[in-house]
């Protein structure tokens, strides 16, 4: 065997070698290319049920929502007498509070008031009770005098 054979036969093993590992290759990827279109094509269909459930749930979602909004315009009108109540409420205990503080100020004025008649009953009982000793001590000495 000559040197140029030997060549072409190192050549030709390497050549095989390559081509074996390229079928390994490509029998792997040929499967890896199976499962993913199995997968898309399972991944499309769960998309297409998914959707025909999402735009179902849509509907409901806008029905609903429909519903609602005339509920609530319905309910606007009583809201509003509520608040209306409420601000009443509020304007009545304001005046309750504006009559309390009234009414404790003339409390107050009259017991000052009435202090004041105390004071000066007190006075004039004490002044007559004086005037009543200086009488009778008057009287005495005129007794006496006699």
């Amino acid at each position: 065997m000559t040197f140029g054979e030997l060549a072409g036969l190192i050549a030709a093993i390497a050549f095989l070698i390559l081509v074996v590992f390229l079928c390994i290759l490509v029998n792997q990827l040929s499967k890896t290319m199976k499962e993913t279109n199995h997968s898309i094509s399972l991944l499309t269909r769960d998309m297409d049920n998914l959707s025909k459930e999402v735009e179902e749930v849509l509907g409901n979602t806008n029905s609903l929502l429909e519903d609602i909004n005339k509920k609530s315009n319905k309910l606007n009108p009583a809201v509003q007498a509520v608040a209306d109540v409420s601000q009443s409420v509020v304007d009545i205990n304001d005046h309750l509070h504006t009559m309390v503080d009234k009414a404790n100020a003339q409390r107050e004025k009259n017991k000052l008031g009435i202090s004041l008649l105390k004071s000066a009953g007190k006075a004039a009982i004490i002044g007559a009770v004086g005037r009543y000793r200086t009488h009778r001590a008057n009287k005495k000495g005129v007794n006496s005098n006699e």
